[in-house]
Order: structure tokens, then sequence, then C-alpha cells
């Protein structure tokens, strides 16, 4: 116990005085590892602020020899592969002046390989070799676009890295298809180290390098250790040569909001606490041989896990998404997805969770779809890529799409959690239970009908999965009506250009069952649904105004990188004697366009992915 308390401590105080960490986290089963005998890949999606997610169906094309394209305007112009693969395209879409979410994006091609990847910095490369600005977000997007499996999706990464290099300190890339798992961590630069995956183990990363010993065969790998070598980052003297030693600079190695998640990631697949690895210096494993052979249930519950019944966790009866050990499920969590991938590419079952898993069905989804559910996704794949870097701020404003139908569910359940929060995720469950039911009717009956009808097949695919992704708006719009949420009436709009100015809101007080003099100003705040509560506006001000209550806050710095579109705000509102209700606005936010000051859009961006 003591190792664990000395540091719970160090990572106390650590996030007390850091950012709110934007923290993907990726589970890899082997096939032999795996209860069905398929790969298995979950990621949840991480990254802070304001976002919409979209997902589309990108068709697979061929190109005329020598096409090229510029993503960013910062970085190289890159060759586009002739032969396009079909793509299922998962888009985070945030605004960013000048610039886009270079590292979010998750892809499933028509090939049946699934890409995904984890923020590893920092690295501790400081001299990155780099042709015309590197290779940022096309590295993900071309070698989806053309990668035929798991190793080819590799080599094309590794060939686009040693001709442009990489632009981001640090990343961890996963390549995974029906036979195999390889994962390349990359530096800023021109160096990565490489490994596959066993297929009888599980691997977890949680946003710090896991590579300790490279494959010596693998591309690039003599240049790797060469060079560490003449940094002064390994002594060959001194034992075998260990990459993420090497490579991860010392300030990030071993920072514990990556190191929780991992170890107890790890807990929930061995089957016991694993604890004792939270001792500061002790070295993760890589991948791990699991005692029993892991289902999708077990990769649900690793990506939906809060640390409940470990020392981990602290929230003490509130919303753990916040809590300062920064769980896997967490605040910045945009979308998670279990992908069990089969042989006929058209039957890999994509489970997708928006937003938060803990309060989100995990919705079966065929790679077979010939379009994107209703709600879900925009219907045109390639103005969503030519605005990609360029998004519109009227993107984010908030409808009635299922990402906002979604979230607005979290915010609410998070804001009372306690009880209120358990009947959500109870009803989620079964909800989720019925749909895996009918998934396993579905299944039997397309992949008999792929033998003998395959047009049919697709078609009650389609029906399928657009009957699932209908009824779970609706499910979560009875569980969001349950929990009475107030519809607050804005007071004119917010200027995001005076941070410091107060605003306000109308609330029907009889609704609300509380009076204005009986409202406790200290506990009621209001801010965006991701924000944590200390940084949320507090009150500051309420006053019967005819039948409603007018609550006034105080601006905050959440303000200063508000996004100007038409924005839902939600209102934790508590009365003396304890009793709590959530209130939700739509207002305006209005806010000047940035200076020209030749700040390069990597400079601009807080979106560097996770």
């Amino acid at each position: 116990m003591i190792p664990f308390l000395f540091f719970l401590a160090l990572f106390l105080g650590f996030c007390m005085g850091a950012a709110p960490a934007r923290a993907c986290t990726t589970v890899l089963v082997g096939r032999d590892a795996s209860e069905t005998g398929e790969v298995l890949v979950g990621h949840n999606e991480d990254s802070g602020g304001r976002y919409v997610m979209r997902s589309h169906i990108v068709p697979a094309l061929t190109r005329a020899p020598g096409r090229t394209v510029r993503f960013e305007p910062d970085m190289a112009e890159l060759p586009l592969p002739e032969a396009r693969a079909r793509l299922l395209w998962s888009e985070a879409r945030p605004f960013v002046a000048d610039g886009g979410a270079s590292f979010c994006d998750f892809f499933v091609n028509g090939h049946g390989v699934v890409l995904c990847s984890d923020n590893c910095a920092d690295s501790r490369e400081d001299r990155p070799d780099l042709k015309d600005g590197g290779i940022g977000y096309g590295l993900r997007r071309l070698v989806a676009e053309g990668a035929r499996s798991a190793h080819h999706a590799l080599e094309l990464a590794t060939g686009l890295l040693d001709r442009f290099g990489y632009a981001s300190s640090g990343r961890s890339y996963h390549f995974a298809d029906s036979r195999e798992i390889w994962v390349l961590q990359v530096v800023h630069g021109r160096h990565y180290a490489v490994k596959r995956v066993p297929d009888d183990e599980v691997y977890i990363n949680p946003n710090h390098y896991t590579i300790h010993d490279p494959d010596p065969e693998a591309p690039g790998y003599r240049e790797l250790v060469e060079y560490a070598r003449s940094r002064g980052w390994y002594d060959p003297g001194e034992g075998a040569f260990d990459f993420a030693l090497a490579y991860q600079d010392p300030g990030s190695c071993g920072v514990p909001h990556n190191v929780h998640r991992h170890v107890r990631g790890l807990s929930i697949l061995m089957g016991r606490d694993m604890g004792h690895l939270l001792a500061p210096g002790t070295k993760l494993p890589f991948s791990v041989r699991p005692p029993h052979r892991v289902g999708v249930e077990t990769v649900k519950a690793i990506l939906r896990t809060h640390f409940e019944g470990t020392p981990s966790d602290v929230s003490e009866g509130a919303s753990p998404h916040f809590m300062p050990t920064r769980p896997i499920c967490a605040s910045t969590t945009l979308e998670s997805n279990v992908v069990q991938i089969r042989e006929r590419t058209e039957m890999t079952l994509i489970r997708r969770a928006l937003g938060r898993p803990c309060l989100s069905p995990y919705i079966p989804w065929y790679l077979g779809i010939s379009s994107v559910p209703e709600g879900y996704g925009a219907s045109d794949p390639e103005a969503a890529l030519a605005t990609h870097f360029s998004v519109p701020a009227s993107d984010l404003d908030c409808t009635g799409t299922a990402w906002f139908r979604h979230t607005a569910l979290h915010a609410a359940a998070d804001a009372l959690y306690g009880e209120r929060a358990s009947e959500v995720r109870e009803g989620l469950r079964e909800f989720e239970a019925s749909l895996e039911e009918e998934l396993r009717l579905v299944d039997r009956e397309a992949e008999a009908r792929f033998r003998s009808d395959p047009e049919s097949a697709r078609a009650m695919l389609d029906e399928a999965v657009s009957g699932w992704a209908t009824r779970t708006l609706s499910r979560l719009d009875e569980l969001y009506a349950g929990l009475g949420v107030l519809e607050a009436e804005p007071v004119g709009e917010i200027d995001a250009d005076d941070a410091d100015a107060a605003f306000s809101f109308l609330l029907d007080g009889e609704r609300a069952g509380m009076d204005a003099a009986d409202i406790a100003l200290d506990k009621t705040s209001c801010g965006p649904h991701f924000l944590v509560d200390s940084r949320r506006s507090g009150a500051v001000g309420a006053a019967a105004d005819g039948g409603n209550i007018r609550l006034s806050f105080r601006g905050g710095e959440w303000l200063r990188t508000a996004v100007p579109c038409l924005t839902d705000l939600w209102i934790v509102l508590e009365d003396v004697s304890g009793r709590r209700r959530v209130g939700r606005a739509l207002v305006r936010v209005r806010k000047s366009p940035p200076p020209a000051d030749g700040r390069t859009k990597r400079e601009k961006s807080a979106c560097d992915g996770a």
C-alpha cells in the first residue's frame, strides 16, 4: 500500500497543476488470445475541448498515377495511392483557427485493416529531420486508403516516415487485420520502432511508448539504435537496447495519468489486482498472455473503467470522469470502438459508442453497410475531407444529431451522478444486451445469405444497423427525459471576447421546484459538458423574475477558447438543502476572428490528438 500512496500523492500534485489530459487508450487482442478466435481492436478516442464526431463511408476509387495532396498547410505534399480502399472513417471535427484534428481519426478499410493511434508525447527528439514540414494527418489517411493488410500498412507507414519524417513529438500507431497486429511507435523525425503483438497475447497502450525490444529485423532498427547511441540515450555497455527507455522524454516517462490506466486495464485483463505495477520506476509490459481467452465484453469493460473498487477511484461519489486519477473512460472521451475483425470483411463488426462509453451503448455496425445511419454522419465524405482542416464554426452548432443527443445524456447524468447515473447505465446495459441478442440472429442469417445471395445479405446488414441506430437514439431520449433536465432561456448572447463579462439565464421556478432565495450560489455553476467543475463559471446571483429564476454567472477562462456557435451549456443547480437539478441552455456565443499574427497552424492548434 505504501508504494501506491506515494505514487498517488505524486499524481495528485502533478494533476492539480496540469491542464486536463487528452489521452486515448488502445486494447489489441491477438486471435489466439481471443474468445472468438478473431483479432479484436478496442480504442477510446480522447481529446479536450468542443468537438463533433462524424462517421463516413468513403467509396473505393482508382486514381491517375502521380496525384498528390497537402492535407495541412505547413506540412509536406504527399503522394496519393492509385487505389483507394473503401473506408469506414470516424472523423473528429473541432473548430480551430487555421487548423484541425491532425491525430484523432479512426479507420477500418475495405480490406479489413483497422488503424488507430495513441499520443506518446513527449519523445526526446529535439533535432527532427523533416522534409517540407514532415507528415502528420497524412500518415493515417494514406495508410488507411492504401493498405491491403496490417503488414502492408506497416510498410506504407515506414516508407512515408523514411521519406518525409514525422511532424509531431511521438505516437503509437496500430495496424490490425484478421490475421495479425503490428505496432509502430514513431519519434519526431525519421526514427521509429516496430513490434508485432504475439497471437496469444494482449496489448494495452495508454499514451506512452511500450516497445522495449523492437523487432531487430524490422525497417529502421539499426538506424534507431545507432541514433540513440550517438545522442547519449543508449550505452551498449549497460545492457540490451530499450526503445521506450531511450526515446521517451524523462519528463513524460511514467507519468501517473498514463500508468494508472495501463495498470488498471491490465488488472481487468488478468482478472487480479496489478496495483504493484504502480510503484514508480516499474517497467510495464508491451503485451501479456491472459489467463483466459478475452472476449468483446472484457474489452468493453477496460474501455469503460473508472477504476471501480480500487484505490485509484478517488471520485468520492461525484462523477469519476473528472477525477485526478484520470480513468480510461473520461470527460475527454469522444468515441469508443470495439472491432471484431472477420475473414469476410463485410461481416467485420464495429461496436461503436459515442462519447463516454459508460453512458452509451455499443451499437453494432457491420463494415459492409452501404451508408451511415441517419444522424450519425455527413452525406459527402469528400466535402468533409476538404474542410477537415478548415472546419466552419457552424459545424459545431448544437443540433439534434446523434452526437449531441449522446452528449446531452452524458452531461445530465454526470451533473446528477450517484443513483441517477446508475439508472442510466443500467438502462443502457439492458438495451445493449438486447442488441447483442438480435446481433447473434442477424450474424447467422447474413452469413448464410452471403453464400447464396450477397445482395440480399448486404441489404440485411443495412436494415439491421439502421434499425439499431434509430432505436438507440429513441432509448437515449427516453433516459434523458427521465432525468428531468430544465430548459434554460439565455438572456442575450455570450460575448467570448470579454471572458470576464457576466451572463444570465431564466429558469422556470415552478418546474425547478426551487426559490431563488434558496439557491446555494457557491454550489451552482455553468459550462460546457466536457469541462471540470473548477473551470466552470460560478453563479454570482439568483433573483426572482416573474415566475422564473434569473441566474447570473461570471465569465470564465473557458470563454477565451469557446467556439463561436450555438453552444449547449449545462447548469448544475443546488439549493441549501442539497437538492440538485441540472439545466441546459442553448446560447449563441459571439467571438471576433483571430488576428493574422503569422503563427502556424501547429502553434495555434490545441487539437494534437490523444
